[in-house]
C-alpha cells in the first residue's frame, strides 16, 4: 500500500527511529483502533497550531497569541543568566532539576568541524543580538558533550568575545560524561553539572 509506505518514511524521519521502527509503528497504528487513530491525527495538527517558537529564546511553547513563553515572561526568572541548549527539550531536563532560574536560548542544531556550512542552521547571529539587546552577565554553554557540541560553543565563544567581551562564558561541570546529551541527563546530574560549570 502506497499510503502505508508513505507513512512509515515518514515516521522514520523521527529522531532515534530507523525504517524497521518506523514500520512497527505504522503496524501498531493499524492494528489500533479508528478513535486512537483519529485522536492522534487530531492532536498533531492541535499541537502544529498551538505550539510556537518564542520570540526570544526560541523555545516552542503554548504562546496563546503572544510572543513570549512561559519562562522569558517571567519575571522572577534571573535575566543576568542566560543558558544556550541544542533543543528544547534540553530545557525540560534542566528544569526539572530545579537548579538554575535564568533564561534560555535554543539554538537549534551544532556545528559540525567538517563543514562550516551548518553554522546557517544554528541561531548564532539571534544569539548575538540577544546577548547585545539585554542585560546578560553570563552566557552558560549547556550543549551535549560531543565534538560538535564543544566545537559550537568554541566558535560561538569567539564570537561573544569580540562584541561583548564582559560576557562571561562558562560551560556545564563534566558530571556529564563525554558524548552525553543533555535530555538524557538525570537532575542530579544537571545540578552538579551547572554547580561545576566552568
Amino acid at each position: 500500500m502506497r499510503q502505508v509506505n508513505e507513512l512509515t518514511d515518514l515516521i522514520a524521519h523521527f529522531p532515534g527511529i530507523g525504517p524497521r521502527q518506523a514500520r512497527r509503528v505504522v503496524q501498531f497504528l493499524l492494528s489500533s483502533g479508528s478513535a486512537f487513530r483519529e485522536k492522534l491525527a487530531r492532536l498533531i495538527i492541535e499541537v502544529g497550531q498551538s505550539a510556537s517558537p518564542c520570540a526570544i529564546c526560541w523555545r516552542f511553547d503554548d504562546l496563546r497569541g503572544n510572543k513570549i513563553c512561559s519562562i522569558c515572561s517571567n519575571e522572577s526568572r534571573d535575566r543576568d543568566l542566560l543558558m544556550v541548549v541544542e533543543k528544547d527539550i534540553d530545557i525540560e531536563g534542566i528544569e526539572s532539576s530545579g537548579a538554575y532560574r535564568g533564561l534560555y536560548f535554543v539554538l537549534g542544531g551544532l556545528m559540525t568541524m567538517t563543514e562550516r556550512k551548518s553554522a546557517r542552521i544554528v541561531r548564532t547571529r539571534e544569539l548575538i543580538t540577544h546577548i547585545q539587546n539585554n542585560e546578560t552577565s553570563e552566557v552558560i554553554w549547556a550543549l551535549s558533550t560531543t565534538p560538535e557540541g564543544d566545537y559550537t560553543a568554541r566558535e560561538i565563544m569567539k564570537e561573544i568575545n569580540t562584541v561583548k567581551p564582559n560576557v562571561t562564558t562558562t560551560l556545564l561541570g563534566r558530571g556529564l560524561s563525554v558524548g552525553a546529551e543533555i535530555e538524557y541527563a538525570d537532575s542530579e546530574t544537571l545540578r552538579s553539572a551547572l554547580k561545576n560549570r566552568a
